[in-house]
């Protein structure tokens, strides 16, 4: 790293649960979703996603709607469900972990 950039590192944890709700409840305004889904159950299903992870689902539900039926009308749970297939998440546990512990020698807190 060098001075006159980004100098610092600065950890950002992936979205919490309550995130999650809220990034997916944006994503919906923009697209047709059916009643069958549970948004509850997509922010579960995504504990290890981030913030474009979700996104990325978000847009690979629509496309599956699309390529299914080009005038699809809704996204439905099962389009949801193949994204979730295809789009994974793409943060080890391993590399979390070191940002979690990185954090805690920084800050002198520990968690046990």
């Amino acid at each position: 790293m060098r001075p006159g950039r980004l100098d610092r590192i600065v950890y950002v944890p992936l979205p919490d649960a309550r995130t999650r709700q809220e990034i997916f409840s944006l994503q919906f305004r923009n697209m047709p979703v059916a009643d069958d889904i549970c948004l509850e159950r997509l922010v579960a299903q995504t504990s290890n996603y981030s913030g474009a992870e979700i996104t990325a689902v978000c847009r690979e539900a629509g496309l599956m709607a699309l390529q299914e039926d080009i005038k699809a009308q809704h996204i439905s749970a099962r389009h949801f469900g193949s994204a979730l297939t295809a789009i994974q998440p793409r943060i080890p546990d391993s590399l979390l972990q070191l940002y979690v512990n990185y954090q805690q020698q920084r800050t002198g807190l520990f968690v046990v």
